[in-house]
């Protein structure tokens, strides 16, 4: 008698090391679609983050803080002088308003008072920082015990508390 595998025993390996495959490769595809997934919610996550960390330092440096409501969504936000400064400017005044156009949330900051509507003549000594686009509301609120903020951004909140 010869050894050897009989042709039914070879294509039964095959058919097995196929299914097998199949399975791994359903997995494996998995693990790859979850992976992106979560990649583009720490990108999320870090955005937010970065956002909530401006906000978070202008509330909590700031001397002094004007609220100017806009509207029930959305206010300006003026704080004078603030010790947070982002272009290395001594005692900056820095506001932050939502562009209705665009509902683009936009941080603007000058060693100089800023007064908006902005005078075109001093646009060259304040630096603009668009934080965030598609805001649908943007409220600062202010108390004794100190200062909060909201923002929303699509489906994402973004809550801020900062102590006086």
């Amino acid at each position: 008698m010869r050894r050897g595998f009989t042709l039914i025993e070879l294509l039964v390996a095959i058919i097995l090391f196929s299914l097998i495959a199949a399975f791994l490769y359903g997995g494996i595809d998995q693990v790859r679609l979850m992976r992106l997934f979560y990649d583009e919610k720490g990108k999320e996550f870090k955005h937010h983050e970065r956002i909530r960390s401006l906000l978070y330092r202008d509330l909590a440096q700031a001397e002094k803080m004007s609220i100017i409501d806009g509207d029930s969504d959305h206010s300006i936000v003026s704080l004078q002088p603030d010790r947070h400064s982002l272009y290395g400017i001594a005692l900056p005044n820095v506001v932050w308003l939502v562009v209705r156009k665009n509902n683009t949330l936009i941080r603007l900051e000058s060693a100089e008072n800023i007064q908006i509507p902005l005078d075109p003549t001093k646009f060259y000594g304040v630096h603009s920082d668009i934080v965030a686009t598609g805001c649908t509301t943007f409220r600062v609120y202010e108390s004794s015990a100190g200062r909060f903020g909201s923002l929303t951004c699509g489906n994402d909140e973004i809550m801020v508390e900062a102590p006086r």
